[in-house]
């Protein structure tokens, strides 16, 4: 016999035997959704390690408890789940605080567990979200064994509650330390482009003098070979100077832009 989900008679010829205390209202086709409970419990303040308990729907307690964006809390259910020894859970998240950017991660009610349940419930929003007394939190699955499992057994607690510190996500602090984070390196890439920007202007500098160079060069050179040309001969020899003098810095160019339309 393979292991089989609980339609909505099932559940209800159990009661509460299963679910206590048990609403008809609460069960679906083949689930029951699990209520928010009296219980909350939230992170410490900053700069402590104890965890606050907050009550909810008794007298002169508040009857919601709101999330703020990025935080998370732990709610117990309204609920005390009796499961038998031949049964297990499967909890998942309401599908309409899924669109509230709600998270719950979902969990297992082990067979032979005997209590109410605690729901670590996140809000991934940039905007508070409100949980009411009663209302509907998480939907319950109940499955069936073909076999009995063993007794239940507790987790154990850790030593001391005190010293272990509390992890919150902290979304909105995270998403201002990127924020800060991407500024800064904004600005190294402006530095960068700026000093690209000096670099790129020394070397046309130094081009431009090396081109003058090159260009003195050739017609000293032509000089220099033919010191006894006279007019027109000299002047036609420093023009030949001054053409290889253009022809270098057109090689000069040319090779400076294939450099840089590489680099792109």
């Amino acid at each position: 016999m393979a292991d089989e989900t609980l339609i909505d008679q099932e559940i209800k010829s159990l009661g509460d035997e299963l679910i206590e205390p048990f609403a008809p209202e609460c069960i679906k086709g083949a689930s029951y959704d699990i209520r928010v409970g009296e219980i909350a419990i939230l992170p410490p303040p900053q700069g402590e390690s104890q965890l606050r308990a907050i009550a909810l729907g008794v007298p002169d307690a508040q009857m919601s408890i709101p999330i703020p964006p990025g935080s998370t809390c732990i709610l117990r259910s309204l609920e005390k789940i009796h499961m038998p020894q031949d049964m297990k859970g499967r909890l998942s998240l309401r599908a309409f605080h899924a669109k509230r950017l709600i998270f719950y991660p979902g969990g297992i009610v082990d067979p032979g567990y005997n209590d109410f349940l605690f729901l670590p419930i996140a809000n991934l929003g940039d905007a508070p979200v409100e949980l009411k007394y009663g209302e509907a939190l998480v939907t319950a699955e109940f499955i069936k064994l073909d076999k009995k499992a063993g007794a239940y057994e507790p987790g154990q607690e850790p030593p001391s509650k005190a010293a272990v510190p509390s992890v919150l996500f902290d979304r909105v602090k995270l998403s201002g330390q990127v924020q800060q984070n991407s500024d800064s390196i904004q600005n190294i890439f402006k530095k960068l482009e700026t000093n690209e920007t000096l670099i790129n202007a020394s070397q046309r500098i130094l081009d431009l003098v090396v081109l003058a160079a090159v260009a003195a060069g050739a017609v000293t050179a032509i000089v220099l070979l033919f010191p006894t040309l006279s007019f027109p001969w000299n002047a036609v020899a420093i023009g030949l100077g001054a053409l290889l003098g253009a022809g270098a810095t057109t090689l000069l160019i040319w090779g400076r832009l294939r450099q840089s339309s590489g680099r792109r």
